[in-house]
């Protein structure tokens, strides 16, 4: 069967407009994806209140939603314990490597890496127990 121009034009066109959609379906996936997520905080007893970045946020055991970006401070304290913080990093979500691989794949900048849905919060869940304040309070004269 011989192909004519107007075949192989065709043809040409359903290629390219399958690497287009291979591309916007491997990049650029991070857009999509929503700006917070949520952080688990546990604690060991539980009923202890947690600030993060200085915000009230509940008490333990908890699931709050944090934004993506940026690092957390995680505080954790209860009366007659000592009080115990932690700092969350960020690190690639599994989305933002999904727009590695199609970035470098399609050989085009990597825009879903600038979007927050490209990074998680590492850790997402804190275990923290909590020790026994052992500082005796001042004797009152």
């Amino acid at each position: 069967m011989p192909v004519t121009a107007r075949s192989a034009s065709v043809s040409q066109c359903a290629i390219v407009a399958t690497l287009i959609a291979s591309h916007f379906s491997l990049t650029g996936c991070s857009i999509f994806t929503g700006s917070t997520q949520p952080l688990t905080v546990n604690s060991e007893p539980p009923g202890a209140e947690v600030r993060i970045n200085g915000t009230a946020a509940g008490a333990t055991p908890l699931q709050y939603q944090v934004p993506r970006r940026g690092d957390l401070t995680v505080e954790v304290q209860k009366t007659g314990y000592q009080t115990q913080s932690r700092v969350t990093g960020r690190k690639l979500s599994s989305t933002g490597i999904v727009d590695v691989i199609g970035g470098a794949f399609f050989l085009l900048p990597l825009l879903g890496l600038i979007a927050p849905g490209a990074w998680e919060q590492d850790p997402s869940t804190i275990g923290i127990t909590l020790e026994p304040d052992t500082h005796e309070p001042a004797p009152t004269p």
